[in-house]
């Protein structure tokens, strides 16, 4: 009876391979209305979640099908204001060559589903929201943090911070109900070491707070508990106390034995960060339950794993900015000094961020700029960050390249391409002026760009389904 029944279910299996092998491409590619693959179906649950099947991660639509959110950010009409003038070149662009806003809408649309696009990445407009998934950026970072310093640390133990973080999730109650929206990043590339900002490291900023800041409070209970004594903790920091009062009254802390130094700051960074997460996310939770906390948008060369760890504790997705680096930033960021320590610089399938918190990857920014356009691409430059290529070809060379890499990666579930348009030539509000857009800045497709970006999309899916490991 036994071999039988074996006999019976290995009919069965091969029945079934073989139709679905019978199965036309258009078959197995079939995908719901929010850009989910039908083929592989999950529990659905009316928003998108996170899921994995055993070997791989996806993301899963509201109607419960394999999902991986490829995007661009910036999609919508208006491109970027030009910083000379405060115009929108490629708005004006758009409404000369349309006569309306709506038949670029259309256009856009149109664009986005034949070049196997299925996600508004950051800072797009609402205006196809209606028609495709999209992602929200928010700014839990008060005071301008992540702009350029220095800039003081802002304090996460603090009733102030709190506030702060329920009033940006106040403005989330429109959302609850949108099965549209996939969720939310927390901030963008915010500065947790010192970079070019020249902002103080996480650790460094708590340690200058003075003594009533909660947040230098939590810095001395950290490390009485971790030490005890007084006389314990100088065996390891240069620091000229009697008592555990009058280190909250330092500004600065300098290491004795640099190892257990380094140590230590690693575990306040990770206690720092584990607060920011936790009041970011219990704040939108607490507004919208529905939908998913995408991480902070880290810069992928100087994340520490501290905080990446403290991440992937809170959020359902860990996200990176990725940018190739120039010949000139190679020593600097090999000679910066590492207090605590960083993320390895794997570049092709950033397994090292998903060993460290275990939570899937999405690529939240990259791109590449062509000399062959009529963009500057002078700014960020070439040397230091975003190497530029000859050709729009080899623009997309590298898409298909490291598009293969994470699709065939199990703990990658998307990326988003930065962005949909050019820049202005006089550069945005920061002086970029660079050929990162999909389409000109007279809304025109570069199309050996295109070709190449549309064929490694299409790929995806299957290297993803057949995806090769770590």
């Amino acid at each position: 009876m036994a071999r039988r029944a074996l006999v019976f279910i290995l009919l069965c299996v091969s029945v079934a391979l073989v139709c679905n092998a019978m199965a036309t491409d258009e078959e197995m590619m079939e995908f719901d209305r929010f850009g989910g693959l039908k083929a592989i179906l999950f529990e659905a649950t009316g928003f998108f979640r996170t899921q994995y099947d055993g070997a791989r991660w996806w993301f899963v639509t509201p109607e419960g099908h394999a999902f991986l959110s490829i995007g661009a950010n910036c999609i919508g009409s208006s491109g970027d204001a030009d910083r000379s003038t405060g115009r929108h070149p490629y708005q004006e662009n758009v409404k000369a060559k349309y006569g309306s806003i709506e038949q670029w809408r259309e256009t856009a649309a149109e664009r986005l589903r034949q070049w196997g696009m299925n996600t508004l990445g950051g800072w797009s407009t609402g205006e196809l929201r209606d028609q495709f998934p999209y992602t929200l950026v928010l700014h839990f970072a008060p005071g301008g943090w992540a702009s350029r310093g220095p800039i003081r640390t802002p304090d996460f133990f603090s009733a102030s911070f709190k506030e702060h973080a329920e009033n940006q999730a106040a403005g989330l109650s429109s959302y609850v109900d949108d099965p549209m929206l996939i969720g939310y990043f927390l901030d963008n590339e915010l500065p947790w070491v010192t970079d070019y900002r020249l902002n103080p490291s996480l650790f460094d900023g708590y340690a200058a707070m003075p003594a009533d800041a909660p947040g230098k409070q939590r810095l001395v209970e950290f490390f009485r508990e971790r030490y005890g004594s007084v006389e314990a903790f100088k065996q390891v920091w240069k620091a000229d106390i009697a008592d555990w009062q009058e280190l909250g009254g330092l500004d600065t802390l300098t290491r004795r034995d640099y190892r257990k130094g380094r140590e230590d700051r690693h575990a306040f960074t990770h206690i720092a960060a584990k607060e920011y997460f936790r009041v970011a996310t219990e704040a939108i939770r607490a507004v919208d339950p529905n939908h998913l906390t995408l991480g902070c948008r880290f810069v992928w060369q100087l994340a520490p794993k501290a905080v990446v760890k403290a991440c992937a504790e809170y959020c359902d997705v860990v996200s990176l900015n990725f940018y190739e680096t120039g010949i000139l930033m190679k020593p600097v960021l090999a000679l910066m000094p590492r207090p605590i320590p960083r993320m390895p610089h794997d570049r092709t399938r950033f397994a090292s961020y998903y060993e460290v918190g275990g939570k899937p990857i999405m690529i939240t920014e990259f791109s590449f700029r062509g000399r062959d356009s009529d963009r500057p691409s002078t700014y960020p430059p070439g040397l230091a960050i975003q190497p530029n290529v000859a050709t729009q070809a080899d623009r997309g060379a590298k898409y298909a390249y490291y598009v293969t890499h994470w699709a065939e990666s199990p703990h990658f579930i998307g990326w988003h391409w930065f962005q949909y348009m050019d820049q202005p030539v006089a550069g945005r509000f920061d002086g970029e002026n660079s050929n990162f857009g999909i389409v000109t800045i007279d809304d025109e497709p570069y199309e050996d760009f295109v070709q190449a970006f549309v064929e490694a999309n299409q790929r995806a899916w299957a290297l993803h389904v057949g995806g090769k490991g770590k």
